[in-house]
């Protein structure tokens, strides 16, 4: 993992996350195969990226973390077929997107399963697959059904 303020070289493996003072705790949790987000506690909006203030309300209020349950639904997505790199051309085509949480938050993520099974609304479950570097990752629900 890399320290706060490192850049990642992707090259040749997994992107390392730059992880910021705010984003400790969610980082953490991953290594852990856990998903956390932040909730406000003056206005209860979901926030994700992690932040040290609520940047939808005017409380000042400090975020508390909740750890998500992973569910969520496909909101947007594009199948990779030209990979930036060699440890994603192995993997090519492979699909990404925004997947929304249940809790009301999104995350840029990886979305395992076919391309051709991929669709907006189409329920997803986070997974944590064993690779040099731990990310979220979404795959479908079978027989999904729209929330």
């Amino acid at each position: 993992m890399l320290e706060q303020g490192e850049f990642a070289d992707y090259t040749e493996s997994f992107p390392t996350p730059r992880v910021t003072q705010d984003a400790l705790p969610y980082w953490g949790a991953v290594k852990e195969g856990r998903l956390l987000f932040q909730r406000c506690p003056a206005c209860r909006g979901a926030i994700f990226p992690p932040r040290s203030i609520c940047p939808m309300c005017e409380a000042g209020a400090t975020p508390a973390w909740e750890e998500s349950k992973g569910a969520g639904s496909i909101y947007s997505y594009s199948v990779v077929h030209r990979p930036p790199s060699a440890v994603w051309r192995a993997r090519s085509p492979y699909t990404i997107g925004l997947v929304r949480l249940d809790e009301d938050w999104f995350l840029f993520t990886e979305i395992e399963g076919k391309p051709e099974d991929m669709a907006v609304d189409k329920r997803v479950q986070v997974a944590f697959p064993e690779r040099e570097v731990p990310l979220p990752v979404f795959r479908l629900v079978s027989g999904d059904a729209a929330r």
